[in-house]
């Protein structure tokens, strides 16, 4: 079994649909589906000029993944740091994990935090998992597996796999919290296949009581989301 070790933060990949500007950027999503990256890349520009933040973040990706263009990590940073600096919370964590991850630039979790923080205090769950494994790692933050499990429970609550995952693994080890297997497993449950999690979700069951297991497996069923932001 692997010790508890905190998933590697990676770079999100997923294209911003939402649009203030929407011929231009309608057309640049509508380019980019059918593959068509060189008109993609021209659409996405015209409605980035405009100021459309989801345009700007768009960008960033294409030049991040070298889509349309050569890849360039410098050209998505720049366009990330637009959309950021504007409040888009995907540019935001996305600007957060360069940071982290040294993408283009020298490795900086403190400034990474600071990043992940600001999405996370707009209810952005992706962000929110983020700052958290930072907490737990001591990376850029002070080591806080209280802060970590607030996190990590905020993000759990919308569905966040990734999040319900560590949530389990604290509820394990009693970190941040007093340990509880029926929690542990729950959001195991919760978190699906991510990860090793099923792994854990055995190891964790042949800990507990059969009425244990069953209680356990009742919460993760009865359990609702909250609203997501994402």
């Amino acid at each position: 079994m692997r010790k508890f070790n905190p998933a590697v933060v990676l770079l999100s990949c997923m294209l911003a649909t939402g649009n203030v500007h929407a011929d231009d950027f309608n057309d640049g999503v509508s380019y980019y589906e059918q593959g068509d990256f060189a008109s993609a890349l021209e659409s996405f520009k015209a409605a980035a000029d405009k100021g459309n933040t989801d345009a700007q973040f768009n960008l960033g990706l294409m030049f991040l993944n070298g889509e349309g263009v050569p890849q360039d990590y410098k050209q998505a940073f720049s366009w990330f740091e637009l959309s950021a600096s504007k409040g888009n919370v995907k540019a935001q964590v996305n600007l957060g994990r360069m940071y982290a991850k040294g993408k283009g630039m020298l490795s900086n979790h403190g400034i990474a935090a600071s990043w992940f923080r600001k999405a996370a205090d707009q209810g952005y769950a992706d962000a929110q998992y983020s700052l958290g494994i930072l907490h737990v790692t001591g990376n850029g933050v002070a080591r806080d597996y209280n802060k970590a499990k607030e996190l990590f429970q905020r993000a759990a609550n919308q569905s966040n796999a990734s999040a319900q995952y560590q949530l389990g693994l604290l509820y394990l080890k009693g970190r941040g919290v007093t340990s509880n297997l029926v929690e542990a497993y729950k959001w195991l449950s919760l978190a699906g296949d991510y990860e090793d999690s099923e792994v854990f979700r055995k190891y964790v069951a042949a800990k507990m009581s059969k009425d244990e297991v069953a209680e356990a497996e009742a919460l993760a069923q009865d359990w609702k989301p909250e609203n997501s932001t994402e």
